[in-house]
């Protein structure tokens, strides 16, 4: 099979919102789109120093970069989330459903008429992607996509069909939140790569594999929560959701107050540097209107 690019090489119609502003929507599962990356980001969070009151004047960020990435990948996750949850009547959408016998999870689980989905969300604004068979570099490092997609559809599709051998295969899905473009090399491969604007319009124009008994099973199958690995949770997904939007709030505030000093101090130099070139600029005229 070829790998499958939408939207490669042409910029996105519609533009994706750089923060989650989305409304809490819990799942049947009972986890939140990017649960999983939010309780990562809360337990790496967690152990860092508050900032001093200057830091904070001076719009210090209260995540370093590496809590950034995740906070980041939370916020494409629920981007994602919220075009999944504008699907019509007819699909299931579960969220952060972590895999049995794994350290991964699947940010997204689809069940349709069109086939199972496990989507993977990929966060990198303004930026055009290129990538290969295997991975899609990012900067000056390559991201192995490609290759988690595939395991974690085969992890899953192992899964479901130790309960249903009939089920058919699980489809592995990239969504990039509005990259500029994607150029990926045609290269064998069995991902889906596409950007978020176009990823509704996609599901729902899937053929029927499905027949309504078919589906239902496969549901019950999913909903079931001894399909899947035991996940933690030390607060409840709606307190969860309150504190990373609560973060979200804190760090939007840091970036204000950075680029609000930043203008000051431009300001301020010019006003300095006006100042003192005033007198050359007087004497230089008094010089010219003397000749």
């Amino acid at each position: 099979m070829a790998t499958t690019i939408l939207g490669a090489g042409v910029p996105a119609r519609d533009s994706e919102p750089a923060r989650s502003a989305v409304p809490f929507i819990p799942t049947a599962p009972g986890r939140f789109a990017g649960q999983s990356v939010v309780e990562e980001l809360l337990r790496q969070h967690g152990d860092r120093p508050q900032r001093s009151r200057l830091a904070r004047t001076l719009g210090a960020s209260p995540l370093d970069a590496n809590e950034l990435s995740w906070l980041r990948a939370a916020q494409a996750e629920m981007i994602v989330g919220d075009i999944l949850a504008r699907l019509p009547e007819g699909y299931s959408v579960y969220h952060s459903l972590p895999i049995r016998h794994t350290a991964f999870w699947v940010d997204h689980l689809v069940v349709g008429p069109g086939g199972i989905f496990s989507i993977n969300s990929k966060t990198h604004w303004d930026r055009d992607l290129t990538g290969s068979q295997r991975s899609i570099p990012i900067g000056e490092h390559a991201m192995p996509y490609l290759r988690d997609a595939r395991f974690e559809s085969a992890q899953i599709t192992a899964l479901l069909a130790k309960a249903m051998p009939a089920t058919s295969v699980v489809q592995p899905v990239i969504v990039l939140v509005n990259p500029h473009k994607i150029l990926l090399a045609r290269k064998p491969d069995t991902v889906t790569v596409i950007d978020s604007p176009r990823l509704r319009r996609w599901l729902v124009g899937r053929p029927q594999v499905f027949s309504a008994e078919q589906q239902a099973a496969l549901t019950t199958l999913v909903d079931d929560p001894g399909t899947w690995r035991a996940a933690g949770q030390p607060l409840a997904p709606a307190h969860l959701h309150a504190r990373f939007t609560a973060l979200e709030q804190q760090v939007a505030a840091a970036r204000t107050r950075r680029t609000t000093f930043t203008v000051l101090a431009a300001a301020a130099a010019a006003t300095v540097l006006a100042l003192a070139t005033a007198p050359l600029i007087v004497t230089a005229v008094e010089y010219l209107a003397a000749r």
